[in-house]
């Protein structure tokens, strides 16, 4: 490779050295901040000192260009093609003392090919003799990649436009100048060498679109126009006379005063689309007719079944999640098992129609069968808040990607007989349990409740207060402290004894179950304990219950034991706020104790509060006789209100269970079988 030639070795004074080192370091930190290098070259000593940016345009490491590089260090990374022209004007600039500018491709073996704008200028000594050469190198790859990609843009555009047999044309209203392509002239029945104007064009129009075509054109050469040209229209050929539909796109360009003074478009052939387009109109006519006749046939087989039938497709949301299902077609038996008009059920979306299927498990099993296309069956109790329950019989099947056919019986009566004769089967099983439980309590609780533990009780308590009232005055402060020890004492012995008698009772007398409305159990017992309600400034929040088979007194010592709990535990400082709501569980909800012993679904009733809550290690212990979380002086009670709760559950065929965090509240769960 020829080298630029080599200049007499010239040594610069130490002050010129600091100057122009300083100099560099100025301008190399002011353009560090872009794709733009600096370099110097020291020619006496073929030297080349960079900065970071020249270092990394030409793949030097850092450390091998602190103390400068000889010139052929850079040249050679140069593109082979451009290689020679490059060292040919560093030649000429070094000769002549021409200003240095060169355009080429670097090349690096770690990344793509970069091209660079190369510009310098040497400095001379008294004898005219090169010194240095020092200068930018400026990364213009962008640049040059655009003016790249704008010339295949252009060939593919002019390529596109002959391949697809497109016309276009050129107007200028300012002087009435109307060039056409030749494929444009073809399209009006024109040869190639024929002499068109705006007239011309008018003429080859077809009658029926000669003014419509006309006024468009005018319409967009308007000063207020977006200047955006499309228009339709038909031809009839001026020599040929052949009919063409046409579909012409343009834009306007406006001079400096507003005024339009060049208009460009295109014209395509669209004759065959039209063909196509009233061929394929037939086509739907027919077979709009044909899918009128088969869908009369299939509504007239749907209604006459006697299971009832719904169509319907998945509506998602913007994740794609099914969140419900529109209901396209429903057959008479759905319209007369439910009692509704059937502009009440097709159109409208399931869960507004049957908001219990989100509830019962149903709407699961559509979305399943939905996302996997596998069908699906489930017999489930439904009910709603719109009044319709029962028990159903429901079949699945996908019909075409997002649809799904239900076909669902109302098998209720079916089902009373069947869970009639379970529920004999399994009220025997219970009656002996609960005889043997309750002989059992006897045993244990004769000794405790008998009449010779409760009359030495009224004896102590009707001495005490004699004691109080007579001697009062001959007592000393000691001794009546004593007397109210002693009345508390026994006032608590005879409320254990009394909840003692009350939590045998439950397990030894067994009610006849009535329907029971929660809700009246829940007003009473609100009524009850009005007065520690207001004391306490507790709000009681009880949303809508279901009715139940069971005692209404002993649902009501139920929850007068969690509503009073709760008002006795509550945060110090802090109103009670004590909610009571309901709804249906699945079977895999259920506590351990009662799952697969009941055939029938059952309900949750959640009685929840904001007190001092207690550690869940302890919550098998609450529900036992006797047991405390909390100190006896801070809160009074015997211990047993919650192990009746227990036991009247337990009478009901339900479970109950709790959860629970210190300082956060508690929440008791009731599950009680359905009605």
């Amino acid at each position: 490779m020829n080298q630029p030639p080599a200049a007499p070795s010239t040594t610069l004074q130490p002050h010129e050295e600091a100057l122009l080192r300083r100099s560099y370091d100025q301008l190399q930190t002011a353009l560090s901040i872009g794709l733009i290098a600096t370099w110097f070259w020291d020619i006496g000593t073929d030297q080349v000192f960079g900065d970071r940016n020249l270092l990394r345009f030409f793949g030097v490491d850092e450390t091998q260009g602190q103390n400068g590089l000889p010139l052929s260090t850079f040249t050679n990374t140069i593109h082979p093609d451009d290689q020679a022209r490059v060292i040919l004007l560093i030649n000429e600039a070094v000769q002549l003392g021409h200003t240095y500018e060169a355009e080429y491709r670097i090349t690096s073996k770690f990344s793509e090919d970069r091209w660079v704008l190369a510009r310098g200028r040497l400095s001379y000594n008294e004898q005219h003799q090169p010194l240095t050469f020092s200068g930018v190198l400026i990364d213009v790859t962008d640049r040059k990649r655009a003016g790249i990609r704008s010339q295949m843009t252009e060939t593919s555009l002019r390529l596109a436009v002959e391949s697809a047999r497109i016309g276009t044309w050129e107007f200028y209203p300012l002087t009435g100048e109307l060039i056409w392509s030749d494929r444009c002239k073809e399209l009006f029945g024109l040869p190639a060498t024929a002499e068109i104007d705006y007239t011309v064009f008018l003429q080859g129009l077809h009658p029926d679109d000669r003014a419509l075509t006309d006024q468009a054109v005018k319409d967009v050469l308007q000063p207020d126009s977006n200047g955006i040209f499309t228009c339709e229209y038909r031809t009839l050929g001026i020599e040929d006379g052949q009919l063409r539909w046409i579909r012409s796109k343009g834009q306007t360009f406006k001079n400096n005063q507003g005024a339009v003074e060049r208009f460009i478009g295109t014209v395509v052939d669209i004759t065959s689309d039209k063909e196509n387009e009233v061929h394929l109109q037939q086509l739907v006519h027919q077979q709009t007719q044909d899918l009128e006749r088969q869908a009369h046939q299939l509504r007239t087989t749907l209604d006459a079944s006697i299971n009832s039938i719904i169509a319907m497709t998945a509506i998602r949301d913007e994740t794609g999640t099914i969140v419900d299902f529109m209901m396209n077609t429903a057959n008479a038996a759905v319209v007369r098992s439910n009692a509704m008009q059937p502009e009440e059920i097709i159109g409208r979306t399931l869960l507004t129609v049957f908001p219990g299927n989100r509830e019962n498990g149903f709407f699961d099993l559509y979305v399943r069968v939905v996302e996997t296309g596998e069908p699906g069956q489930s017999t489930q109790y439904y009910r709603d808040e719109l009044g319709l329950e029962g028990w159903f019989e429901v079949s699945v099947v996908q019909q075409d990607g997002d649809s799904v056919v239900v076909t669902f019986n109302n098998i209720t009566e079916r089902k009373k007989v069947e869970l009639a004769a379970q529920q004999q089967a399994i009220d025997l099983n219970k009656a002996n349990a609960e005889l043997k439980r309750s002989n059992e309590s006897l045993q244990q609780f004769a000794h405790i409740a008998s009449h010779d533990l409760q009359e030495p009780l009224r004896r102590i308590q009707a001495f005490s207060d004699l004691l109080k009232g007579q001697f009062a005055d001959n007592l000393s402060d000691g001794e009546r402290d004593m007397i109210r020890r002693i009345q508390r004492s026994a006032h608590r012995m005879q409320m254990l004894v009394k909840d003692l008698l009350t939590y045998s009772k439950l397990s030894t007398q067994r009610e006849p179950f009535t329907t029971v409305a929660l809700n009246g159990v829940l007003e009473d017992v609100v009524n009850d304990l009005e007065m520690s309600i207001t004391e306490k400034k507790a709000t009681i929040d009880i949303g809508p219950l279901p009715k139940i088979s069971g005692s209404s007194s002993r649902l009501r010592q139920l929850f007068q034991n969690l509503i009073a709990n709760a008002l006795k535990f509550a945060s110090p400082g802090i109103s009670p706020v004590i909610s009571i709501h309901s709804r249906m569980v699945q079977p895999d909800e259920l506590p351990t104790q009662v799952q697969g012993l009941h055939p029938y679904p059952f309900w949750l009733i959640t009685v929840t509060d904001n007190g001092i809550g207690f550690d869940e290690r302890y919550k098998d212990r609450i529900f036992s006789p006797f047991q405390r979380l909390h100190d006896p002086a801070t809160y009074s009670g015997t211990g047993i209100g919650l192990a009746i709760c227990q036991r009247v559950v337990d009478s009901h065929g339900g479970a109950i269970d709790v959860t629970s965090q210190p300082g956060e509240g508690s929440t008791f769960k009731v599950f009680l079988p359905v009605l």
